[in-house]
C-alpha cells in the first residue's frame, strides 16, 4: 500500500482529487459558529439545481410529512414523485433552477460567503445514495438538509432517508472549515435504521424543525391536532419527542438548552414554514398556528402576526441577514409593509415555484455556518 500525501496540516490528501471540484477553496476562511439565527450571518451552505428527483411521496416518511398539506401539492408529488424533473417536467425543473440562482446571488450581493456545488453535476453515487434502502434519489435544491449549527457544534441531523448527502456533498468544504476551525465541534444523531418500511425507526430531527436563540434551541413538533400533543401513539409530521430528547443530551455539555413547541402540522411539516426568529425580541408567527406556549424564556417576545396569505406564500419561511436585514419570499404584501414600517430592508427572491411544488423555501435551502455578532 502506497504513503498517504498530506497537507501542511498532516492531513491526508485524496489520491483521485475532490468529489465536487473547487470545494475545498470554499472552505477556507470560514468558522463554524452559530449564536443565534438573529445574529448576522457570514457564511452558508446553498442548495443547488444539479439533481431535479422529486421525493417519492409513496414512502410512508414522505406520505406522513406531506399528509397535512394542500390537494394541489399532493397531486404533483403523486405525478412526479421519485422522477428527475429535468426529463418529466423541464419548464418547472427550469423556474426551480432559476430560483435556486438567484438565491445564492442574492446571498453573494449582501456579503455573505456561500458553500455551493457550482458544476452543474452531482456524481450518481451521491444521487443514489441511500436508494437501496429508502426508495429516494437526492434532491439537491436544499442545503438545510446538510445540518444545523448550534454554537461551535455543527449537528448532522436525520429526518428523512435522503437528508444526509447535502452535506456529502459538501464535505471537502465542510473539512477544510474544521481544519482551520480549532474550536468546531462535529456531532451526528443516530442514522436511520435502513429499512423504508418501518414506521418509527428514529430517533427524529428536521433542520426544518429547531429555532435558534442565544443557548437555546426551540424544536418544533408538528401534529394536525391538539388532542395528538400528549398522544404518542399519533404521528409527527417530522422531528419527534425522542429526537428532541436526543438533541438535548447532544448539546446539555455546550451550555444549550433543548425545549419543544407543537404546532399545527396542516399549515407545513416544518415549524420553519410556521414561525421565523427575526431579531432578538421579535417573533413572526400566523396566529392561532402554535397548540402549546413557548417556554419561558420567550413568552414576552413580540409576536409579529404573519397573514394567511403570506404564510401560504412561505414568508415565514426567510432568513435573516442581520442588521435588520431580511431575505424571503417574493410577492408578500402585509407582512413586507410591517417590516418596511419597522425600517427593515427586505432581500426579495423568486420561490414560488420551488414553495409551492415541494413545500420548501429559502430556509429550506440554507445551511447557516457562521452567524456572530461583531
Amino acid at each position: 500500500m502506497s504513503e498517504l500525501q498530506r497537507d501542511e496540516n498532516g492531513y491526508p490528501i485524496p489520491e483521485t482529487g475532490e468529489i465536487i471540484p473547487g470545494m475545498t477553496e470554499q472552505g477556507k476562511g470560514i468558522k463554524c459558529y452559530v449564536h443565534s439565527e438573529y445574529a448576522p450571518l457570514k457564511a452558508c451552505l446553498v442548495g443547488n439545481p444539479s439533481g431535479g428527483w422529486m421525493p417519492n411521496g409513496e414512502t410512508w416518511e414522505y406520505a406522513n410529512m406531506f399528509a397535512g398539506l394542500n390537494d394541489e401539492f399532493k397531486d404533483y408529488i403523486k405525478k412526479y414523485g421519485g422522477t428527475d424533473l429535468k426529463e418529466t417536467d423541464p419548464e418547472a425543473y427550469e423556474k426551480m433552477a432559476m430560483e435556486s440562482n438567484a438565491l445564492a446571488e442574492a446571498y453573494r450581493k449582501n456579503g455573505v460567503k456561500v458553500i455551493r456545488n457550482e458544476t452543474g453535476h452531482t456524481p450518481d453515487y451521491l444521487i443514489d445514495y441511500n436508494i437501496s434502502w429508502s426508495k429516494q434519489k437526492q434532491f439537491t435544491l436544499f442545503g438545510a438538509s446538510a445540518f444545523e449549527v448550534f454554537g461551535h457544534c455543527l449537528v448532522q441531523v436525520w429526518e428523512s432517508s435522503n437528508s444526509n448527502i447535502a452535506e456529502l456533498t459538501h464535505r471537502e468544504a465542510i473539512n477544510e472549515i474544521f481544519r482551520n476551525d480549532p474550536e468546531a465541534v462535529w456531532l451526528t444523531m443516530p442514522p436511520h435504521f435502513p429499512n423504508v418500511n418501518r414506521p418509527f425507526p428514529g430517533p427524529f430531527v428536521s433542520p426544518g424543525d429547531p429555532r435558534i436563540f442565544d443557548k437555546m434551541v426551540l424544536l418544533g413538533i408538528g401534529v394536525p391536532d391538539p388532542s395528538h400533543v400528549n398522544d404518542l401513539s399519533k404521528p409527527r409530521s417530522s422531528g419527534d419527542e425522542w429526537g428532541a430528547e436526543i438533541l438535548r443530551r447532544m448539546l446539555e455539555p455546550f451550555g444549550w438548552k433543548v425545549k419543544t413547541v407543537y404546532f399545527d402540522s396542516r399549515l407545513s411539516y416544518h415549524i420553519d414554514c410556521v414561525m421565523s426568529v427575526l431579531d432578538e425580541g421579535l417573533l413572526a408567527c400566523k396566529k392561532d398556528a402554535l397548540w402549546t406556549e413557548l417556554p419561558e424564556e420567550i413568552q414576552d417576545w413580540e409576536m409579529l402576526e404573519i397573514s394567511p396569505e403570506d404564510q401560504k406564500l412561505g414568508i415565514a419561511n426567510n432568513v435573516p441577514l442581520g442588521n435588520k436585514k431580511l431575505l424571503c419570499h417574493a410577492g408578500s404584501k402585509k407582512f413586507a409593509k410591517d417590516l418596511e414600517k419597522r425600517n427593515w430592508e427586505l432581500v426579495e427572491v423568486p420561490y414560488s415555484t420551488i414553495y409551492g411544488k415541494i413545500g420548501s423555501g429559502v430556509h429550506c435551502s440554507t445551511a447557516s455556518i457562521w452567524r456572530e455578532f461583531d
